[in-house]
C-alpha cells in the first residue's frame, strides 16, 4: 500500500466482524480506497453490542486498515438499572408487607395476569411514556449513546492520523451526527453516505411522535448543509435529496450505486461450472430468496401464485433462505392451499455458502414493494449468475435495473395473478436477451470506489473553497 495515501475517516456504526445490513458496501469501498490514493481509518461500533458476527467478513478486512470501536452506552438501561438498585435498597430497610412486595415485585394480589384489570392502563399513556422514552434517550435512533465516545475517540484519530476527510454512512442516522461532529471540530470536509432515506421515508415516518419527527428532520438537513458532497445510493433518492434541498446546488448530491466485490465473480463460476444442467420439463423450477422476509416483504401472495400455477400444470419450488417473520404463518399458509409441499424454508446461512446455493436453483425471488428510491444489495450479486429474476416492486429504481438490462420480470407485490403471469414467463428462458456483460460492468464494485475516490477529492477541494469564502 501507497503510505502516500490521504487518510479518510470512515464513520461507520455496523462494520465486520458485525454481519448486518450496509456491511458489504462499506467494507467494499475500504478495500478498492486503498486503490485510489486514499487509507481509510474505520471508527465503528464494539462487536459485543452485536448478536451476529461474521468472522470470514472480518478476514477481508485489508491489514493495513485500522478499526477502532466503541462501546454502544444505553443511557435508558443506566437509569432503569439505578432505579432498581434503589428499589432494592428502600426495599430491604422498610417492614416487609404483602402491598409493598407485590408493588416492587410489579404484580398485586388483585390483579390477576390476563385479566380486563392488567389491560386497564390507558394506552394513550403508554404511547406517550414511548414517545417521551424515544424523545430523552432514541434521537435519531437508539444508536444514539454511542455518539459522545465516538466522537471522542474520532478527535483522538484526527489528531494521531491527521485525515483529510471525514465520510460517515448510515442507517443508522447516529452515525451521520458522529461524522458532522468530527468534522466541526476538526474543521475538515464531511461526505455523508446515505444508503436508505431517513426522514421522508415512503413507508412513514420512523418516529413515534411529531415532535420527534420535526427534530429529526432538522438534524438531516443540518448534516446535508454541512456536508461538501452527499452521496445517494440510487439515483432516484438522489433526485428525491436534490428537489427537496433544490436551494442548495444539485451538483452536491451524487449517486454512487451498490454493486458486487468483482473478486467474488470467480467463485461464482466455479460453483456455476460445477452444476449439471437439466431440463426444465423434468423437474420442478426452484425458486430462491436468499434473505431476510418481515413486515411490507410478504411472501404470502408469492406461495398463492405457485398454487395458481399448480393448478395450470407448472411446479415452482420456492425456497426461503434465511429469517422468515413466524407472523408470515408461511407454512401453514401453503398447506391450506395445497402447496406446502412446494414451500421450503431454511435458517440464514454463512455468505459463501449462499452464493453456492444461489448457482444451485434456476432462478430468484427479490421483494422491494412500497418504495420506489432503493434498491437491496442482494439484486447485485444475482446478476453474477445470469439467471432470471422475479421482482415484485414498484415503479422506481429496481424496476429501471430490470428493464434497463432486461434481466427479468416485474410483478405487483401484492397481487398474485400478476405473480403467476410474471413466474410463469422463466419457463421462457426470458433472459435470453439480457444485457448481462453491460450490467456487470456498471455495478462493478472496484469502480464503484473509483467514484467514490473522485467523490473525495471534490469534497477536498469544495470545503477549500468555503473555507476561503468564509471571513
Amino acid at each position: 500500500m501507497n503510505s502516500g495515501n490521504a487518510v479518510a475517516i470512515i464513520v461507520a456504526y455496523n462494520f465486520p466482524p458485525v454481519a448486518s445490513a450496509g456491511v458489504h458496501r462499506t467494507l467494499r469501498f475500504c478495500r478498492f480506497l486503498c486503490e485510489n490514493g486514499w487509507l481509510p481509518s474505520v471508527l465503528t461500533s464494539s462487536p459485543e453490542d452485536h448478536s451476529r458476527l461474521d468472522n470470514h467478513l472480518a478476514s477481508l478486512v485489508p491489514p493495513d486498515i485500522q478499526v477502532d470501536g466503541v462501546k454502544l452506552v444505553r443511557p435508558e438501561d443506566a437509569i432503569k438499572l439505578r432505579l432498581r438498585r434503589t428499589l432494592r435498597r428502600t426495599n430491604a430497610k422498610q417492614p416487609t408487607s404483602s402491598v409493598t412486595s407485590d408493588r416492587l415485585s410489579g404484580s398485586s394480589g388483585s390483579v390477576v395476569p390476563g385479566s380486563a384489570d392488567e389491560a386497564r392502563p390507558d394506552t394513550t399513556l403508554q404511547k406517550l411514556r414511548r414517545q417521551a422514552t424515544e424523545l430523552a434517550f432514541a434521537i435519531p435512533d437508539d444508536r444514539i449513546g454511542w455518539k459522545r465516545n465516538a466522537v471522542t475517540k474520532g478527535m483522538e484519530i484526527v489528531s494521531e492520523r491527521r485525515p483529510s476527510l471525514i465520510y460517515a454512512t448510515a442507517p443508522p442516522f447516529s452515525s451521520l451526527l458522529v461524522g458532522q461532529a468530527i468534522a466541526r471540530e476538526a474543521n475538515l470536509p464531511l461526505v455523508l453516505d446515505f444508503r436508505d432515506p431517513w426522514t421522508r421515508v415512503p413507508w412513514g415516518p420512523r418516529n413515534k411522535s411529531w415532535i420527534a419527527n420535526r427534530w429529526v428532520a432538522r438534524l438531516e438537513r443540518s448534516c446535508v448543509y454541512d456536508a461538501s458532497v452527499v452521496i445517494l445510493n440510487t439515483p432516484e433518492l438522489r433526485d428525491d435529496f436534490a428537489n427537496y434541498y433544490s436551494k442548495l446546488p444539485c451538483e452536491k448530491f451524487v449517486s454512487i450505486t451498490n454493486g458486487f466485490d468483482p473478486e467474488i465473480r470467480p467463485s461464482i463460476q466455479s460453483y456455476l461450472d460445477a452444476q449439471v444442467v437439466a431440463s426444465k420439463d423434468d423437474k420442478p423450477l426452484r425458486l430462491l430468496h436468499p434473505g431476510s422476509l418481515y413486515r411490507n416483504r410478504d411472501p404470502r401472495p408469492v406461495v398463492d401464485a405457485v398454487a395458481k400455477l399448480k393448478a395450470n400444470g407448472k411446479t415452482i419450488v420456492l425456497e426461503q433462505v434465511g429469517y422468515c417473520d413466524p407472523n408470515f404463518d408461511l407454512l401453514r399458509y401453503a398447506a391450506d392451499r395445497g402447496v406446502e409441499s412446494q414451500i421450503e424454508i431454511k435458517p440464514a446461512i454463512p455468505h459463501d455458502q449462499m452464493l453456492r446455493r444461489m448457482a444451485e436453483v434456476d432462478a430468484f425471488l427479490l421483494l422491494q414493494p412500497g418504495t420506489s428510491l432503493q434498491v437491496p444489495g442482494k439484486l447485485f450479486e444475482m446478476i453474477l449468475f445470469k439467471k432470471p429474476i422475479l421482482t415484485l416492486c414498484v415503479p422506481g429504481a429496481v424496476a429501471n435495473i430490470v428493464n434497463r438490462y432486461q434481466i427479468g420480470t416485474i410483478a405487483q407485490a401484492d397481487d398474485a395473478d400478476s405473480i403467476a403471469s410474471a413466474m410463469a414467463k422463466l419457463w421462457t428462458n426470458s433472459t435470453t436477451s439480457a444485457m448481462w456483460d453491460s450490467v456487470a460492468a456498471d455495478f462493478d464494485g472496484r469502480s464503484l470506489t473509483k467514484q467514490l475516490a473522485d467523490v473525495f477529492n471534490t469534497a477536498i477541494a469544495t470545503h477549500a473553497n468555503a473555507c476561503k469564502r468564509c471571513p
